[in-house]
């Protein structure tokens, strides 16, 4: 709740814009495994992630692919979905126990339209999300999956403590048993 704060205060929003926003806000707590929003359903919130780790992904006939992890204080809902207020293709899943505090699409159409202050925290959000895929996107035209692996490392700190191989194979686009030799490449390098 800290690291909200002091978003908040970063914006330039003062306490009673946090408190407003706090009141607001409802708290779900999710059990590892269990799904926040399933692929075909319209994502009426944005959540903060107060702890725990999700993980997004998407489903074809081929498997499931992950394209984002939420780690505590990051911003998680199906944003285009949000934004569009249409059906997702997505799905978004506790891969620990979760706590979120997040407010529905109508609350925060309400905050913006009757505080203006309210603006800057939708602007934040929405840069929050679009940075973070056209990072994602730029990495697979860039950089090669070792280099993608170690910008992971960076992005989203101790994520191999908190997340299966497997799980940032699929996030880096290779398999588990590439992700093992790049790590062993790595650790002889060193």
């Amino acid at each position: 709740m800290e690291e909200l704060a002091g978003i908040f205060d970063n914006l330039g929003l003062d306490k009673t814009c946090f408190e407003t926003f706090v009141k607001l806000a409802r708290t779900k707590t999710l059990k590892r495994q269990e799904h926040w929003i399933t692929e075909g359903n319209v994502c009426r919130f944005i959540g903060f992630v107060v702890s725990g780790t999700l993980r997004s992904y998407v489903q074809n006939a081929d498997g499931e692919f992950n394209n984002d992890f939420y780690l505590e204080n990051n911003f998680v809902s199906a944003y285009t979905s949000f934004l569009t207020q249409m059906p997702t293709n997505c799905n978004i899943q506790a891969l620990t126990e979760a706590q979120i505090l997040y407010i529905t699409y109508e609350q925060l159409a309400t905050l913006t339209s009757e505080d203006i202050r309210f603006v800057k925290l939708g602007k934040y959000i929405s840069d929050h999300f679009f940075i973070r895929k056209c990072k994602r996107e730029t990495s697979f035209l860039k950089h090669t999956a070792a280099e993608r692996f170690e910008m992971v490392k960076v992005l989203y700190p101790e994520i191999e403590q908190r997340v299966s191989q497997y799980h940032i194979a699929s996030y880096l686009g290779i398999k588990p048993q590439s992700l093992s030799r790049i790590k062993l490449l790595t650790y002889v390098k060193k």
